[in-house]
């Protein structure tokens, strides 16, 4: 990895996702043994403020796992954002996964659901 590693990302569309008073995002999921970050905004916006954490999928086999929302911190950037407003679990408009952290080489993560509960 000459200059770091880079990162790849998707993001779904802004949707009204929020769950009022949810306390975990629970994500089936199928890995590769690589780790991921989940990102989840409360805005529309292309750009600004998420809350994001990672993850261990297991390789080659599916799992669900209950991220708490606790340990989504705010991040811009791949900065953390310490003062920024806490998470809204009621607010949610958008979901994204992302894989970085100087990872080099292919990578394959699959789900098979996701939300918040």
């Amino acid at each position: 990895m000459q200059h770091g590693g880079g990162f790849a990302s998707v993001r779904s569309s802004p949707l009204p996702l929020g769950v009022p008073q949810a306390q975990a995002c629970v994500i089936e999921v199928r890995g590769d043994g690589k780790r991921y970050k989940l990102n989840l905004r409360t805005d529309d916006a292309f750009d600004g403020i998420h809350h994001q954490t990672v993850f261990d999928p297991p390789a080659g086999t599916w799992a669900t796992l209950h991220l708490p929302l606790s340990a989504f911190a705010a991040s811009w950037r791949g900065r953390p954002v310490p003062d920024a407003a806490p998470l809204d679990p009621a607010q949610l408009r958008q979901i994204g996964l992302m894989t970085a952290d100087h990872q080099a080489g292919p990578f394959a993560v699959a789900l098979r659901a996701i939300g918040l509960a």
